[in-house]
């Protein structure tokens, strides 16, 4: 018994900790806010593909991490002991365990992409071709990072590319992808323009440093024994090193984005060593301290699961001001509908894509802006009022000025013009009653929108000016 639980050790602790994640650490706003895509079916979401929304659809409050933490136990019994103890050993690639998250589905299907490849290319039968083409569409439906692997693979198998099979494959992944690219088209691209455009605004050499400091922290193991590994998995290291190098110098970068890092791991030419398993022991003992809340609120990491929404009144229409995160998080913990409101400038979300639910009703405004009252105990302020969206009013601009149907603003509302200058707001002016005509004068050096706002409360109407 005992020589077992030391042959299967890494394996054990691997589900200790996912188990951990599962029941001790809080539902996160980032998946409740993926849950309430579940709620609608669609071929497209805002953020991501569909695969994350199709999945969580299937499950409840009580249940949105379960089908996501059978497919990781599976993914453990299926692999070697060896892979798991290096998966440990790699602080950053415990960001894999358990949360309901596109990242959690991308890595899955990354790793049948990598195992059907490998079979594709000792044999390059149709049969063969077919699954790696099913394979490759599942992995561009859980995130965009995918095409990461993709072009990695390329790289390092481009003597392959004579194989008329490969194409068949290719054949596949785009005709099963094309659904989800007709729904971009015709929600104008609304994915690629976010993640190509809207998040990348300043640059910082400080957000680039800060992003390769902790890089080398949490991966060090990757860098240590690079030279070991294959020419693809190089490729994919030094990709997205790049790309996300770029991102994190232009201002938007998230550290879980490494997660594709973890594909090279069964590569690693590590030495099997007791200092290399004491190490992962400690590792995962300071994993586990994650688990305690009072070592979260040190590391300021409560903001990932906010518990102050539990605070807020649920009887009433509640919508939140510029934070699709807390407006999640309420419909997650009350089962009541919910709605971000935004403001130019600010990200966009799938609120954004949604009616919204309230049309010329009361709500309970809650925000972080100290709009409204002070709700005690809580960062909340909150306000009362009857707001309308009006995202679908019809205008025509000519020249500086903006001709509309003046019936359909209703009372309350104002003229609006944000200026921004690198992401950063510069001023905010009240043009005129929204009854009256807006005349401004347009700067194409800066980004300027105009919009309808009641009490700095928004509409849903953002006219760009450039």
């Amino acid at each position: 018994m005992k020589v077992k639980l030391i042959q299967n050790q890494y394996r054990i602790l691997t589900i200790l900790l996912l188990l951990g994640n599962a029941y001790l650490l809080p539902i996160t706003a980032d998946e409740a806010y993926y849950f309430s895509w579940g709620k609608q079916i669609s071929l497209g979401y805002f953020d991501h593909p569909p695969l994350i929304g199709w999945v969580t659809s299937w499950t409840d409050p009580s249940t949105v991490r379960l089908p996501f933490l059978m497919a990781i136990w599976l993914f453990i019994f299926l692999a070697k002991e060896e892979f798991l103890g290096k998966l440990l050993f790699i602080p950053g690639a415990h960001l894999l365990l358990g949360g309901a998250l596109p990242d959690t589905l991308l890595v899955l299907s990354g790793f049948l992409v990598i195992h059907s490849f490998k079979k594709w290319v000792s044999v390059p039968s149709i049969s063969n071709a077919v699954v790696l083409g099913i394979m490759t569409s599942m992995l561009g439906y859980s995130k965009f990072h995918g095409i990461l692997l993709v072009l990695a693979l390329a790289i390092g198998f481009w003597s392959k590319r004579g194989e008329w099979t490969l194409y068949l494959a290719m054949a596949i992944t785009a005709l099963a992808l094309t659904p989800y690219l007709v729904w971009q088209s015709e929600n104008n691209w609304v994915t690629f323009t976010y993640h190509f455009g809207e998040r990348f605004h300043y640059r910082s050499i400080q957000s680039l440093i800060e992003f390769l400091g902790i890089t080398l922290l949490l991966w060090w193991p990757v860098f240590n024994f690079f030279n070991t590994l294959k020419l693809w998995s190089k490729s994919l290291i030094l990709i997205s090193l790049a790309l996300f190098g770029l991102g994190a110098y232009n201002g938007s970068v998230e550290m879980h984005w490494l997660l594709v890092w973890i594909w090279v791991i069964p590569e690693l030419s590590m030495p099997d060593s007791n200092r290399i398993c004491q190490m992962t022991y400690v590792l995962v003992g300071v994993h586990c301290l994650f688990w305690i809340p009072q070592f979260r609120r040190y590391l300021d990491l409560e903001v990932h699961f906010r518990p102050e929404i539990s605070n807020l009144e649920a009887d009433s229409n509640v919508v939140f001001l510029d934070s699709y995160q807390d407006a999640a998080l309420f419909e997650f913990n009350t089962s009541r509908k919910s709605y971000s409101l935004a403001h130019p400038g600010i990200r966009l979300s799938q609120y954004n894509l949604r009616p919204y639910p309230f049309d010329g009703k009361e709500v309970v405004v809650y925000n972080r802006m100290k709009i409204g009252e002070k709700l005690e105990d809580t960062p909340f302020y909150f306000t009362r009022a009857v707001l309308f969206d009006l995202s679908n009013m019809k205008y025509t601009r000519n020249s500086d000025r903006i001709e509309f149907d003046r019936k359909y603003i209703p009372l309350g509302y104002n003229w609006i013009l944000y200026t921004y200058r690198d992401a950063i707001e510069v001023s905010r002016t009240i043009v005129c009653s929204g009854k009256s005509e807006p005349i401004v004068e347009i700067d194409n050096k800066i980004r300027q929108f105009l919009t309808l706002e009641k009490n700095w409360l928004p509409s849903g109407l953002w006219i760009p000016l450039q």
